[in-house]
This record gives structure tokens, C-alpha cells and sequence, in this order.
């Protein structure tokens, strides 16, 4: 058992996760304080330094941390924020360091009380590695292939069949399960061929692309905070992110749609972003040196499968990260849901341990990350269907969410209370429900009138 375990034994004996990327190791984490073992397996072989790897497609290009994604980080892995400081992460003030330009244009300069990090994927996961390996009770087998789920009793899983390289495929036992393997998780077409039926989906197409790379910054610019994140104005479909990172470099994401790919030449991707919304990332760009190649990322749909509607869900085994809540990656919600599902894991654990049951793991375990999945799903939604190339069902509501949202947008330009509260809401810190305060919304709703 870890220092800071929970519950006063075990409730088992082993469990495994599938996959050592940012939600592995979350889920990791919580598992050692409930399990007297915990096996993480991961098909890369795993660097001893921060570096790119291809199991992370995703790992070249910005990783927005939100305000959610830092607290909860901390309650599973404390002091983790200091340490990616320490390594060189950067300290954002949001909204102050960092210009956010949304799809009216620019909001307020304002510090509203949240501090995130900038860093690189290949720091954080190595930063977050270290941490977990670190745990007594845990052990990680890297260029390790997941075969397949080993069926017991009643339908559970009892554990999972991996192949090493070079050696025999072996069955690792377990009484529980992660499946933290992304998008391409076999745990959908398990279930369905034992009889547990089809997963439901929720899908948004949202054929978005991404295109990265690092810069060196002018001299006179090293150590400057300054980041900006720039969304599309409909009907233009370009958006960036430029922002400091550790290693004193700038790493900048072009975000594209329905084709519109940034450049994968440096010359060609720094003309590019001549068609943003704003000059100010271009005119960064042209002083900056490029120090690395570009990187291009495809995510053609947004999908929620919706395991928690299932009728029936077998024991010994629950999805997590990208396996259960694949988004629009742009608005750096996918370390936040992770974050949240682990710690709806934590809390279902602690209860069963309590309770001496595990009947009712699943139910608890969705139940307990449904409102965070719901918000993080309704901000894709909202925001992804005012561009027309977004294919998908539209919310009988929607025309509703933008005609309240530019409501709040324009009472935060005067307001810097409702200013952080619509910032604390992004950064999925507060329920969108503190927003439809009685005494804001007739505010808001008067200065949308005009009057």
C-alpha cells in the first residue's frame, strides 16, 4: 500500500492497466492505495528521458492544461505541479500571461486566479512516470502488446493475454481491469462478441487536423510569458496555440478543419498562420527559429461511448481516457476527464472497500464521472456546430447555448467577477449552472438588448 492509501487493506489482490499514457497513469496511481499489486503494460518501449513516442500521436502538440486537470492531478499524484515547474514547465496565469481570442475576438487581460502549467507531452508523461513507477506496489511492463481479455466467471474479465517481445503470449490475472489503451480500445468489440450487445456512441464529425512545432524565441523575447490561444472566427476555420514551454522554446499548434491543413514546411506554416484571426501569432512566428519538425495529428470525429447505457456491464473491467471520452482535443478537456474518471474510480473503490462489495463498481465508477463527461461533451458541441464542416446531431437547444453564451461574453467584458466565473467554467472548475445566477442572466440579457 502507498503512504497516502485510503482504504485500511486491499480490496484484491492484482489489477492492470492497459497503457502507460496520462490516464494509465492516473488510474495507476489510484489503484495502488486499493490493490496489493498493479500492473501497468504499454506496447512502446518506454524512453528514459522525455521524448516522443508513438503510441502518443497527440504528444508533438499542445497540451492545454485547464484549471480542473491541475486540481485534480494533485489530489492523485500530490506535488506533481511543483515538480513539472521545477523541470521547467511554465507557469500561466490565466487570463492574464495567456491572450485567449475566441470566436467573438479578444477577451479581457484579467488574472483570474488560475495557475496552470505549460509543458510539453514528453515531460509531463516522463515527470508522471517517475512518480508512479515510484510506487512500491507497481509495476510497469513496457513494449508489452495487449492480446485480448480473459473471460471468467458469469461473463467478468479476469484479466488480460499479452504478448512481450520475443516471448510466449502469457495471461496476466486480475480482479480489475483499466482500459486505458485510447481510441483503438478492443474493449467495444469484447463485449459485444460476449454477448454484451453494441456500446452506444455519441459522435460529433469534427474533421479537425493539427500541425506543430517548437521555436526558439529572439533573445529579447526568452522568458516572456506570453501565450495566446486563438479560435476560429466562423466562417474562417484556422485556430492556434502558441505558448512557452519547458526547454525556454515556443511550441506553436496550427488547428485546422475540413481539409484546411497548416503546412508541414516551416516556411509554408509560418505563412500560414497569415490567415488567423489576429496577426499577433504570425509576428511572433517570423522572429522565432524552428528547432524541430513539424508534426501533423488527424481527429476526424469526437466520440463519448456510452458504456453507462449499456444494460448489462461485466465485473473486472472499466474504460478510462480516450478508451471511453475521445473530444475535440482542442479544448484541452482530455487530461481533465481522465483526471475526473480517476478520481470517480478512487471514490468507488473507497466504497467498496467500505462496504465489502463490488457489485456495483461499474454503476458507481460512471455514475461518479457522468457530469464532468456531460459538460466536457456539451462544450464540443456548442462550440464545434458553428462551423459548418462540423457534422453531427444538433441540440435542440443550441441556438439557445450561443445566444446565452454571447450574452455572458459581453456582460465579462465589463464585469471581471462574471469574467472569472465564465473562465472557472471553461477550465471546468464551477458547473455551467453558476452562470444562470438569476441576477446575471437578467443582467446579461439587458445588455444584449441594449438596454
Amino acid at each position: 500500500m502507498t503512504s497516502h492509501a485510503r482504504a485500511s487493506q486491499p480490496i484484491c489482490g492484482q489489477a492492470v492497466v492497459v497503457g502507460a499514457g496520462m490516464a494509465g497513469l492516473m488510474a495507476a496511481a489510484v489503484l495502488a492505495e486499493f490493490f496489493s499489486k498493479v500492473v501497468i503494460i504499454e506496447r512502446d518501449t518506454l524512453p528514459d528521458t522525455p521524448a516522443l513516442r508513438k503510441g502518443v500521436p497527440q504528444g508533438a502538440h499542445v497540451h492545454t492544461f485547464l484549471g480542473y486537470a491541475v486540481e485534480a492531478m494533485e489530489k492523485l499524484i500530490p506535488g506533481i505541479m511543483e515538480e513539472l515547474y521545477g523541470a521547467g514547465a511554465v507557469r500561466i496565469r490565466r487570463n492574464h500571461d495567456i491572450w485567449f481570442h475566441d470566436a467573438d475576438g479578444p477577451t479581457p487581460i484579467r488574472d483570474v486566479g488560475i495557475l496552470t502549467p505549460s509543458v510539453t507531452r514528453p515531460l509531463l508523461e516522463h515527470r508522471t512516470r517517475e512518480r508512479v513507477e515510484a510506487l512500491a506496489n507497481v509495476k510497469l511492463s513496457d513494449g508489452t502488446r495487449m492480446l485480448g481479455f480473459e473471460t471468467g466467471a458469469g461473463g467478468s474479465v479476469a484479466g488480460i493475454s499479452v504478448r512481450t517481445s520475443g516471448a510466449d503470449a502469457e495471461t496476466i490475472p486480475a480482479d480489475l481491469v483499466i482500459d486505458c489503451s485510447g481510441r483503438g480500445s478492443r474493449l467495444p468489440a469484447w463485449l459485444e462478441d460476449e454477448g454484451y450487445g453494441p456500446v452506444p456512441e455519441q459522435t460529433l464529425d469534427i474533421a479537425m487536423s493539427y500541425t506543430s512545432g517548437l521555436f526558439r524565441p529572439p533573445a529579447e523575447l526568452r522568458g516572456d510569458k506570453w501565450a495566446c490561444l486563438m479560435l476560429a472566427i466562423p466562417p474562417s476555420l484556422r485556430a492556434s496555440y502558441l505558448t512557452p514551454v519547458d526547454g525556454g522554446l515556443w511550441l506553436a499548434t496550427m488547428y485546422a478543419r475540413a481539409g484546411d491543413t497548416a503546412p508541414r514546411d516551416h516556411e509554408g506554416f509560418v505563412e500560414w498562420t497569415r490567415g488567423l484571426a489576429h496577426p499577433c501569432i504570425h509576428e511572433r512566428l517570423v522572429q522565432g527559429e524552428p528547432v524541430s519538425k513539424l508534426s501533423s495529428y488527424n481527429i476526424p470525429k469526437g466520440t463519448w461511448r456510452r458504456f453507462d447505457r449499456m444494460e448489462r456491464f461485466p465485473l473486472g473491467v472499466l474504460p478510462m481516457g480516450e478508451a471511453f471520452t475521445s473530444f475535440n482535443p482542442m479544448y484541452g478537456q482530455g487530461i481533465s476527464l481522465a483526471a475526473g474518471q480517476a478520481l470517480s474510480l478512487r471514490g468507488t473503490l473507497q466504497r467498496c472497500a467500505e462496504a465489502g462489495s463490488e457489485g456495483r463498481i461499474a454503476a458507481s465508477y460512471f455514475s461518479g464521472c457522468h457530469d464532468l463527461n456531460a459538460t466536457g461533451w456539451s462544450v464540443m458541441e456548442t462550440r464545434d456546430l458553428a462551423y459548418s464542416s462540423t457534422k453531427g446531431p444538433r441540440p435542440a437547444d443550441l441556438e439557445e447555448r450561443w445566444r446565452f453564451g454571447r450574452a455572458i461574453r459581453d456582460l465579462a467584458e465589463q464585469d471581471g467577477e462574471v469574467h472569472t466565473l465564465m473562465v472557472r467554467v471553461t477550465h471546468l472548475l464551477d458547473p455551467p449552472a453558476v452562470l444562470r445566477d438569476p441576477a446575471i442572466v437578467k443582467r446579461s440579457e439587458a445588455i444584449a438588448a441594449g438596454t
